[in-house]
């Protein structure tokens, strides 16, 4: 079934071609929202005087019997997209009727609005899974809040923090990527329909009457730009890579910090798979699959922009393509962040553990700073613990072994105080700035945080 089909006499119809140009297959995840936009359409038309009340009153009819026929089981392969199914179901029930809905509406803003309309309701979906998997990071934070973690920088210990202080940066990574996703929505919130198929209608429709009749916050001020602007597409699909982003770096630190190597982290049995040849055997499996995924979500970013980069104005049989990396990429990330959510709840940090593998080298700047206390210049005091620890290492001990004879070659600001230095949790409370490590300011972040996730 073609809405063209008398345009061309001679037309022959060859399986090939035909089933190359439909899009059905792709876009029948949009037909609720063909629905939406159709009696939201309708009524507008009833409005600028195009149809009576009693067609109106048909065409929703009819539109609810499309409804039920296509619930039912219908053979959706035979048309050429979601529009000329439901326009010619339509047609079916009602009669002439249902030619009119079509008055002044162009394919080219029904597919944008139909994605909008489906795609605003993914992304505030999207943004309760993130505030969700907030929730958990609060939550596991404040369980092992006095855990001592060491930081890294170069996959080499670098300095001790709280593992709470740790776990709470994806907490902020995770409040970046919802205002990405709120930021899209702006955009999305703007209303194509009206536009016709580029230049706009010769009808008298009332556009912001209809943006709110279907909960939009306004129409679109550019016909030409409105039906062939996919860039809000492309602001939810960086998003959603960018979710993934995040997720695959904090599962590589699960991975890695679970392996026997580390053992900072026991996985629980519910998270954990094995061998089919080494019964020994605990792996991540669930961590790898988050994290070997999210190569896939910057791929459906990079498809779409790359058939857009070149593509003249307006609309053009080229953005068809953009329904697979939506559809797939919208229904993949949602399964990642439950999937994550539920990989965080079955991790416990293993404060023993931990604390075994961390050596006093990590005190260094504490050593540093100790000195700066004394009047000794920052840089003088950086070059000093640098041959400090450059001996340390050759003679084979941690700082901590060292005599205060031993400080004291290197600068007489040492006093025997200078042991002090050599506790973690001191090292962690002796930071003060806003955002750090710091206990008092920790507990200030997590607070912060659940404000946040209770708006």
């Amino acid at each position: 079934m073609k809405l063209w089909d008398r345009r061309f006499k001679d037309r022959k119809e060859d399986p090939l071609l035909e089933k190359f140009n439909s899009s059905i297959e792709e876009d029948f995840f949009l037909f609720g929202a063909e629905i939406e936009a159709s009696r939201a359409y309708a009524r507008a038309l009833n409005r600028a005087g195009v149809i009576d009340d009693d067609e109106l009153k048909r065409i929703l009819t009819g539109l609810d019997r499309v409804v039920q026929r296509v619930r039912s089981g219908v053979d959706a392969k035979k048309f050429e997209d979601v529009h000329t199914l439901v326009e010619a179901l339509l047609i079916e029930e009602i009669g002439e009727t249902g030619k009119k809905l079509h008055t002044g509406r162009s394919r080219n803003e029904q597919v944008v609005t139909d994605e909008k309309i489906w795609l605003r309701g993914k992304v505030i979906y999207l943004i309760d899974l993130l505030v969700d998997l907030q929730r958990t990071v609060i939550s596991v934070a404040e369980e092992y809040f006095d855990v001592i973690f060491p930081g890294y920088t170069h996959l080499q210990q670098a300095q001790p923090v709280l593992f709470s202080h740790y776990i709470m940066g994806l907490f902020w990574a995770l409040e970046r990527d919802k205002n990405r996703l709120l930021f899209s929505l702006r955009e999305i919130m703007k209303l194509p329909l009206g536009s016709g198929a580029l230049a706009g209608s010769t009808l008298d429709i009332d556009r912001r009457e209809l943006a709110k009749s279907l909960g939009f916050r306004e129409p679109s001020e550019n016909s030409m730009d409105a039906v062939s602007d996919r860039s809000f597409i492309l602001d939810v699909l960086y998003a959603v890579s960018m979710i993934a982003l995040d997720l695959s770096r904090y599962s590589e630190d699960f991975i890695v910090f679970s392996s026997r190597e580390f053992r900072f982290f026991e996985l629980s049995d519910s998270i954990s798979t094995s061998s089919s040849l080494m019964p020994q055997k605990k792996n991540p499996d669930f961590f790898e699959l988050i994290r070997g995924k999210a190569g896939k979500f910057l791929s459906y970013f990079q498809s779409l922009y790359v058939t857009l980069k070149g593509l003249p104005m307006t609309y053009n049989k080229d953005l068809q393509e953009d329904k697979i990396p939506l559809f797939n990429a919208i229904t993949e990330i949602g399964e990642l962040i439950v999937v994550f959510k539920k990989c965080l709840e079955g991790i416990r940090p293993v404060e023993e553990e931990i604390l075994s593998r961390m050596d006093t080298f990590m005190l260094a700047t504490d050593l540093v700073d100790y000195l700066v206390d004394r009047g000794v210049p920052f840089r003088e005091a950086h070059g000093i613990v640098g041959e400090i620890v450059y001996m340390a290492h050759k003679e084979g001990k941690e700082l901590a072994e060292l005599s205060l004879d031993e400080f004291k070659k290197y600068s007489e600001a040492f006093e025997e105080d200078v042991f002090r230095v050599f506790d973690f949790r001191k090292s962690v409370e002796r930071k003060r700035t806003y955002g750090s490590t710091n206990p008092d300011r920790v507990r200030e972040q997590i607070e912060r945080a659940r404000n946040l996730v209770s708006k």
